[in-house]
């Protein structure tokens, strides 16, 4: 992949990021509740999948009882935390901060690595520090903060990752001309 491509493959994210952003931050409690209803729908489609995909190819599981079990246990799992919507986005919330952890990490040596392929690397490491303090924010403000934190959090998280890649898009790209 040339230099240019990749240049415009970060762009392309960093629109995309900023415009979700925006969204989550105008609409926090529909988006977490959204999340949480999308994860339930998920798991219950996949446990559907996996329990029925098991019965069919029974001939060639070894095992293809455990395999049923599990896509049962994962699609009740799903139903539960469908009926009981406050219990599911403190699991979101958790998830979610443990994400911002995690992600932060991976920001950081982003721009560690791509010190000298991209101006203001940087920033990459001023991202992962806000996502770090993010990450501490949700999950220090359990269990009350469950319903608005979410939304508001990736949507902050999603608008400053979207404007700092276009920002080195654009000092790279003025730098490279």
């Amino acid at each position: 992949m040339s230099e240019k491509r990749f240049l415009n493959f970060i762009l392309t994210e960093g629109i995309l990021l900023s415009i979700l952003g925006i969204t989550m931050l105008i609409l926090p409690k529909i988006t977490s509740l959204t999340l949480g209803i999308m994860l339930c729908i998920t798991l219950m489609i996949y446990g559907g999948y996996k329990a029925i995909n098991a019965f069919l190819t029974r001939n060639y599981l070894r095992h293809y009882i455990l395999n049923i079990l599990l896509g049962v246990l994962i699609f009740v799992l799903g139903l539960i935390l469908f009926m009981s919507p406050m219990f599911n986005l403190i699991i979101l919330t958790s998830l979610i901060g443990i994400y911002f952890l995690i992600e932060s990490v991976s920001s950081t040596a982003f721009g560690v690595q791509n010190r000298k392929t991209l101006y203001f690397w940087w920033a990459d490491i001023f991202v992962g520090i806000i996502q770090f303090l993010l990450g501490l924010i949700i999950i220090l403000g359990l269990p009350s903060t469950s319903i608005w934190v979410i939304g508001t959090l990736v949507g902050i998280n999603f608008l400053i990752s979207g404007m700092i890649m276009i920002s080195m898009f654009i000092s790279t790209k003025y730098i490279y001309n």
